[in-house]
């Protein structure tokens, strides 16, 4: 199973959209324009559990796209990204047999092998919580990676790799992985035993967030993940708002003499620590583009 994959599974697990903002409009594309801008550029929504055909049916969207001159992901994925990310997945000196207590474990266990009789936990012993927390998602989900096929992050970069369009990375698969999985341990556990004892809860989440992303409701996606649990709040700050900080700090210099698509989870465009937000605070205007 690739690395790849199951991170987008996790990505797309973590999507929130954590703050309303006064005037919502359904759209995932906008256009960035003014402030000295020569050409607008775009910026789009993505959803890492949903397959590159969803934006393959946007017309609007895909002449916009390649009408730009570069894309802008999260990271740029090539052949390096799984062997950048795996040293972050595995526990150094440490196994869940010894960070969990028995009855914990036994736990873990007992809800793999309701899902796959015979199944041994001991497979993922030198996994970190929040690795075993993605394997949890493709067991609960067996269907989602062959339904998510080529992602949209993925399928913008590859048709920017084979059309001689720049390709630009906000920050590294490193800072990801870290972000991701260097987490203090007993956080990691606590969240994946919560995980586990609230697995309905979450899945009906997910699929909420499915259908509100695919009807493009910006408005009942910003309210279903308005409230954050209070242990998460932290992890969930670093996620959306301290990225959206870093990156906001480098696309006004990459937009100024060129187009960019900028596909980024959706998560990352609304509410008041949003790009949609921040670059409107830049001095850019941004306009919903109906793309349904």
């Amino acid at each position: 199973m690739k690395i790849k994959l199951l991170l987008v599974a996790f990505l797309g697990f973590s999507i929130t959209l954590s703050a309303q903002t006064k005037k919502t409009t359904n759209s995932l594309l906008w256009e960035i324009s003014g402030n000295g801008l020569k050409k607008p550029s775009y910026l789009f929504g993505t959803h890492h559990l949903i397959g590159a055909k969803f934006a393959d049916t946007m017309m609007v969207l895909q002449e916009k796209f390649k009408s730009t001159d570069a894309v802008v992901g999260e990271i740029v994925m090539d052949s390096t990204t799984q062997t950048k990310m795996a040293p972050f997945l595995v526990m150094k000196n440490n196994t869940l047999d010894s960070l969990l207590t028995e009855s914990e474990y036994k736990e873990v266990e007992d809800y793999f092998k309701s899902k796959q009789p015979g199944f041994e936990l001991n497979q993922l012993n030198n996994f970190k919580p929040a690795m075993v927390a993605i394997m949890m998602m493709v067991f609960e989900n067996p269907n989602m990676l062959k339904d998510i096929g080529e992602g949209m992050d993925d399928s913008f970069q590859k048709y920017a790799k084979k059309n001689g369009k720049s390709l630009y990375g906000l920050e590294t698969a490193e800072y990801q992985g870290a972000l991701l999985f260097d987490s203090d341990l007993q956080k990691q556990k606590k969240a994946l035993l919560k995980s586990i004892r609230e697995v309905d809860k979450s899945k009906q989440k997910m699929e909420e967030l499915k259908t509100y992303y695919i009807t493009q409701d910006i408005d009942k996606l910003t309210k279903l993940f308005k409230n954050q649990d209070e242990e998460s709040k932290e992890f969930m700050t670093e996620l959306l708002k301290n990225r959206n900080k870093r990156w906001l700090a480098q696309l006004p210099a990459l937009m100024e003499n060129q187009s960019l698509f900028i596909a980024v989870g959706a998560g990352h465009l609304v509410g008041a620590e949003g790009l949609i937000k921040g670059l409107q605070l830049k001095g850019y205007i941004l306009k919903p583009i109906a793309t349904n």
